[in-house]
This record gives structure tokens, sequence and C-alpha cells, in this order.
């Protein structure tokens, strides 16, 4: 194992010494100014605009093949212009950069006439002709604010392919990845997102992972990336406030009954943000705060209700010292408290608590442009959460009245939970121009995450009641769980993009990755996968040469998110046992009152300790992801675009029950519907409690060793397959709209454990749309 670690951090040094010449930059304007007889025009000064651009306007000379480039460009709208003497000066304007993209701009500049002054504004470009990437969704922050979720996270059901957190097949929202200025802010432990910015101070959210390059990974679903605001050379400011009121709402459950809490919100958010200048060009600042507060109501009920209470602030500080520095601190902290957690008229006011929160975001980017191509970028970031109940872990235990649901006595257990993550990334770029039959974005990068959690849950006094009519019927006592576990992960990763001539693009990449899971108790990793490499292969072609019409094709493999649950159980825990009252029993097995008697009696127990062992070839789970695309351009600000999406998950991990004795038997459905009376052959369980687990990715018709033949009967798989169809209008004019229908199915065996399979829509039809009146 020493001999393993050694090894990755000799070899990721040597990456990183390797990346000094070879690395690239995405996110840029690039492109060519020419005659109108086609030849390159040298010595023209390209001067890009914007109001997001610190440090004022830019300006490159053309070579003698009339390119230019701007890399390192922060997302925002730009403008574009080319001057040269003796010819008429062009732009074009209103170009909309995002994270991540490369536009290409080129120029035609026409001999001017003499004392010709006037300026051409030319249609800008819409589709990134060197990016593999197909479908993806760009929210600015026009429409952003008028979005009713206020949620970063909830903002993925606006793209195509995607309903509730789930894209392309996956199963739950733990499928994605979700990132704030490029930083990862997926939990540890169960892998959703553990931070949502505050959404007011959102720039733009980026929906992609369809052909995503190398540097993505950690997802089956898709990735959302959020931009924070950077402020400007001017001040802008924003107060505002969403409320959601009780005489606002209808009712609708007159057709039901036997609904017992009918429950309806009441809530108040306001918010507000400042941005602008310490230092004009040099410095600027943006920060944000808010105040919310909501509570439930439930009809014909006037006992404890839910409430939640809570604020954040948030600051970014955005520094260029000089023309090839560029700096930003990001800090966010996040209170909150909820009153009578998941309270209603079925609990006690003595079984309510309370639920105090505290999150913590921070990040920290720094740009070095060692030359016009060579770039390095460092990014620093993570999070720190905690939460816990008010409930005391020595107090009185819970009952539950199994005849009416109702709680009583205590909250049924106590909670305690922090989580931490910490992750940095290095980047290193170059532009090689005229090398090995093109042009090359070489990018290298390196990434180590240090993430861990600490969860604590108990019964009070250590028991819980399940009572009958008043009287005892069942009693569990649990030793309680606790566990710390952490985990350390390295990657790397080399992509490149390289433009074999103006119209053909091929974006080849390979990302390694190395994972390592701890828990107290277990010397050394606990849990320890294979190396993972995952290849990638893009294609871009301009079919008509004018770059409004691209086909677009991706081979990637992409490993699954990290998170804790997948070993922390390695952790030795307690016991569970549950006890049955004598005179219930006696009932339940038709003895004689008095066998035995008032007391209770131990039905089974499940020893918890060491109860889980790992597969020493286990492999981490991947997905195979194929695209093929297309997409055009019409007009100035319309594209459509149609793709074909396969994809295939493999190496899916789960548990092997060793131990476990089954039999098999019939049962013949008792209740009235549709399958009364049918019989069906189920199995028995003969040893509860009993249990000795195997960490591994199962195969059908493996042997385990294990005391059921044939425990695992099919390998998991999960899989999808879709055709998409889009329609975007980029907002201009005061208006946008789009629109989409995606044709798909998703099938498999291992979707989920709690019920039918969460996401098989075969027909998605959506579209959004903003009109602003000024």
């Amino acid at each position: 194992m020493i001999n393993k670690f050694k090894f990755w951090v000799v070899f990721l040094f040597l990456l990183v010494s390797f990346a000094l010449v070879a690395q690239a930059q995405t996110t840029e304007i690039t492109g060519k100014v020419l005659s109108t007889d086609g030849e390159p025009l040298p010595g023209v000064e390209v001067t890009i605009s914007s109001p997001s651009l610190i440090g004022g306007p830019r300006s490159y000379i053309t070579d003698e093949e009339g390119k230019y480039r701007f890399p390192a460009l922060l997302p925002g709208i730009y403008e574009v212009q080319a001057r040269l003497q003796g010819f008429v000066p062009q732009k074009k304007t209103n170009i909309r950069l995002s994270l991540g993209q490369r536009l290409v701009i080129d120029f035609v500049l026409r001999v001017s006439e003499l004392a010709e002054e006037v300026t051409v504004v030319a249609k800008a470009p819409l589709i990134d002709v060197r990016d593999s990437q197909t479908a993806t969704t760009n929210m600015r922050t026009e429409f952003i604010q008028k979005l009713p979720n206020r949620s970063m996270t909830g903002a993925l059901d606006y793209a195509p392919g995607s309903y509730d957190l789930s894209t392309y097949g996956s199963p739950v929202s733990n499928s994605n990845k979700y990132q704030v200025d490029g930083v990862s802010v997926n939990d540890p432990e169960a892998g959703e997102s553990a931070f949502d910015p505050d959404y007011d101070s959102l720039e733009e959210i980026n929906i992609l992972g369809l052909g995503a390059p190398a540097e993505f990974d950690g997802y089956s679903g898709a990735v959302v990336s959020g931009v924070m605001k950077s402020g400007g050379n001017d001040f802008h400011g924003t107060v505002n406030l969403f409320l959601r009121h009780p005489s606002f709402h209808s009712t609708n459950w007159d057709r039901y009954p036997y609904l017992i809490r009918k429950v309806w919100p009441e809530s108040y958010q306001a918010n507000f943000n400042l941005g602008g200048p310490i230092l004009k060009d040099k410095l600027w600042f943006f920060m944000s705060g808010r105040y919310g507060y909501s509570k439930d109501h439930i009809e014909d009920y006037t006992g404890p209700v839910e409430s939640w209470k809570g604020g954040r602030f948030a600051l970014k500080l955005t520094w260029q010292p000089n023309p090839k520095d560029r700096l930003s601190l990001v800090g966010e902290v996040i209170p909150s408290k909820i009153f009578n957690y998941g309270t209603s008229p079925l609990m006690a006011p003595e079984a309510n608590t309370n639920e105090p929160h505290r999150d913590t975001y921070y990040h920290g980017y720094v740009l070095h442009m060692f030359s016009d191509s060579t770039l390095m970028e460092v990014k620093i970031g993570g999070f720190y959460n905690w939460g816990e109940n008010e409930v005391d872990k020595n107090g009185p235990p819970a009952h539950l009245e199994l005849t009416n649901e109702y709680l009583s006595g205590n909250f049924p257990e106590t909670y305690y939970r922090t989580s931490f993550r910490f992750e940095t990334n290095v980047a290193l770029s170059h532009f090689a121009e005229d090398f090995i039959k093109g042009d090359h974005d070489f990018k290298f990068g390196a990434e180590i995450e240090l993430s861990r959690v600490h969860v604590s849950y108990f019964y009070p006094s250590g028991k819980y009641y399940l009572d009958y009519n008043g009287e005892p019927y069942i009693l569990d006592e649990w030793d309680g769980e606790e566990a710390m576990p952490k985990y350390t992960r390295l990657a790397g990763f080399i992509q490149d993009s390289w433009v074999v001539s103006d119209r053909l693009t091929i974006n080849p990449g390979l990302r390694v990755n190395f994972w390592r899971g701890y828990v107290p108790g277990i010397s050394g990793a606990a849990w320890a996968p294979k190396i993972g490499l995952a290849p990638r292969l893009g294609i871009t072609y301009d079919l008509l040469g004018d770059k409004t019409t691209i086909l677009k094709a991706h081979y990637g493999k992409y490993y699954h998110g990290l998170m804790v649950q997948w070993f922390m159980r390695l952790q030795p825990q307690g016991g569970f046992r549950e006890y049955i009252w004598g005179p219930v029993l006696e009932e339940w097995e038709d003895l004689p009152p008095g066998t035995y008697g008032e007391q209770w009696v131990l039905d089974w127990e499940d020893v918890w300790e060491k109860e889980y062992t790992v597969d020493p070839n286990l492999k981490f789970p991947f997905m195979r992801n194929y695209v093929v695309g297309l997409e055009r351009q019409i007009g100035k600000d319309i594209s459509i675009g149609a793709s074909f999406i396969y994809r295939t998950n493999h190496d899916l991990q789960d548990r092997v029950n060793l131990t476990g004795r089954w039999e098999e038997t019939t049962w013949t459905c008792p209740y009235p519907g549709p399958h009364f009376g049918e019989t069906y052959t189920v199995y028995r369980r003969l040893n509860p409690g009993e249990n000795q687990y195997l960490l591994t990715n199962p195969k059908a018709g493996e042997n385990y060793g294990a005391a059921f033949p044939n425990i695992v009967p099919f390998t998991p798989t999960r899989n999808y397959r879709g055709l998409q169809l889009t329609f975007e209008k980029r907002y201009s004019d005061g208006w946008m709209l789009n629109a989409s229908y995606t044709l798909g199915r998703a099938w498999g065996n291992s979707d989920n454990t709690w019920g039918e399979w969460g996401e098989n829509r075969s027909n998605m039809l959506g579209a959004s749309t903003l009109f602003s009146n000024p």
C-alpha cells in the first residue's frame, strides 16, 4: 500500500512537471482576419471589450496567418472589433461567452473607399465549433432571476432530458456533479449537492455532460456548474422579496378525506446584493445577503408546526494586479435552524425537536499567464457543514402507537452530522500553433480531494417502543451508529483540442483516477478499488465551412461520483435487538398464557461488529457515453440541434450476503385487486440477523462461497438510449425561448432499492421562455 502511494505521488509530480510545456486554456475567443479575396491579413488590431473584462479592453495584433487569440476570459457579453489602416473596420457585438466555451470569430475586411469612416456590424457566431459537447444548456442571469425554484440544483429541471434531477436515465440526484466557480460541492456522504449558492449571486448556470472533456468526471447524470458574479467597474445592486402566503393558495384535498396532514406553506425571503469597483480595472467586489423564514400551516390543527429561519452572507473579491495575473476569493456563511422538525398532528408536543445548521463555503482561484500561449490555473476550495438535533441521548425513549401511528415520549433518534470537503486542482495550458498537422490546445490537470464525514444516530436511552392500543408490543434496542469515514481522491488528466483544419477538430483526452477510503478501527485503506483509466475522444466537423452547421461525435468513459456511503459500514458498529412482549408472543405462537410471562423476549438480533469485508479486486463503477449531434445556427440568435445519446453503466457496486439462508415457499395474495388469489414463489429468511456482507461488483453465476446458492441472480445493469431535438433562441430584444423534445428509454435491473424504475419517461417535451418589458 505504501509503495503504491509513493508511486502515485511521484507519478503526479512528474505529470505536473511535464505540464509546463503542454497545456491549453479552453475559455477563449479566437479567429482569423481575412481580406475579401480570402488572403490572411497580418497586423490587424483586434480588440475585445466587455463589462466582465477586468483590466479594461484587450488588443491583439494578428500574425502572418491573420490569426488572433484571447484566452482566459471571464464569462460575459463581449464585443470584438477588427481594425487595419486602409480597410473598413468591422465589429461583432452581443457575443455571449459561457464558462468553458471557445468561440471562433472570423472577420472579412474590405478595402475602404476614400474618406470612408463607417464600421460594419456583422453577425456573431452561436456554436462552439471546437468543443465536442452537445445539448449544453446555458442559463444567464436574465433567465435565472425569473425562475421560481430559487436553487441552482432545481435549475437542472429546465435542461433538456432532465426531470426531477434525473438526466438521461440516471437514477437519482446524486448521479449529478455540482460545481460553483469550477470547484465541486457534492456532499461526500451521499453525493448530492451540499452547497446551493445564493441564487441572486449567480451570473450563469451551465448544464452539460454529453461529450464532456477529460477534466470532467464523477457523474453518471449531468454536470451542473454555477458561476458567481464578480462585480465590475460600475456599481450594481438589487433588492428583492419573494413570498408565499396562505391566502395565495387554494385547496384541492376535499377529494381525499383520509388525509390527516393537510399542509400548505408560508414563506418569505429577502435578498440584496451589491457589486462594483474598489479599484477600477484592478479590484472588484460582489457581496450578497439573504434572510428567509418559512412555516407550515395544517388545516384544523393548532399544535406545533414545522418552521425554518436562516440567513446567508457571501463575499467575492476579484483582483487583477497586472495583465498576466488574476485572483479571486469567495467566502459564504449560511446559518439556519429548523423548529419542530418533521412534526405533524400525529406527534405529541414532547416528541418535537429543533435542528440547527451551519454551512461554510470557501474558494480561491489564481490565474497566471506565462505568455499569450501558456498559462496556469490553481483552484482551492471546499466547505464545512454541521447540523444536529436537540434530542438528549439519555432522555426518555419514544413510543409509537401502531393503531394510529401516534408518536409520543420523545423524538425517535438523536442526530449529529458534519461533512468536510477540501479540493485543489492545478491546470497548465499551452497553445501550440502549426504543431504536428495543425494547431493544438493542450491542457493538463491534477486534482486532490480530501473529504470526511462524521454521523451519529442513537435511540434516546437506546430504546424505541412500538405499542398496540397503549399496551407493550415490540421493543427495539439499538446501540446506535457512529461513523467517521474519510476518503482521498487523486486524479490527473490530459486533454487536447487538435484543429486539423478550419473545418475539422479532434478532441482526444485521458483521465487517471485513484480512490482510497478509510474508517476508524481498520488500519490502512479499508476500501481500495482498482485504478481507473477514462479515455475520451471527440470530433467536430463544420459541414458547410461557414461555422453554422456543425456535426459532433464523442465517446467517453466516466467514473461515477465518490461517496462514503459505499464503505462507511466497514467501521465496526454496535448491535440491534428486537424483543416481543411475552403475552403477545404467546398469542402469535398459540402458547398457553404465562408461558413467557410479562417480560420482553428476544426475537432476533443483528451483531454489526465487523459485518462487512471488501473484494480485493473491487472496481469503481463507470459509465460509457456515446453521443452524435448536429447543431445548426439560423439567423443571428437562433440555433437548432439533434443528438443521439447512448449510455451504459458497468461495475456497479453492491453487497452480497455470504451467510444468509432462505427457503422457497409460496404466498397467495389476499388483497382485493387484479392480483387477488394469485400465488407467487417467495423466499423466507431462515437466519435473520446472521449477516456477513461482501462489497463487490456482483456478477451473475460468480461463486462467492455464499450459504445460499445463486445469491446473485443477475449482473446489475443500467442503460439509456435517446434522441433529443432542441430549439434555442438566445436572449436578445427582450425575449428568449428554449424548447426540446426527448424520445428515450431507460432499462436495466439496478436503479434503486425502493421501488420501480426511477426515470424512464419515453417522451419528454419541455419549453421555457422569458419576456422582459423595459
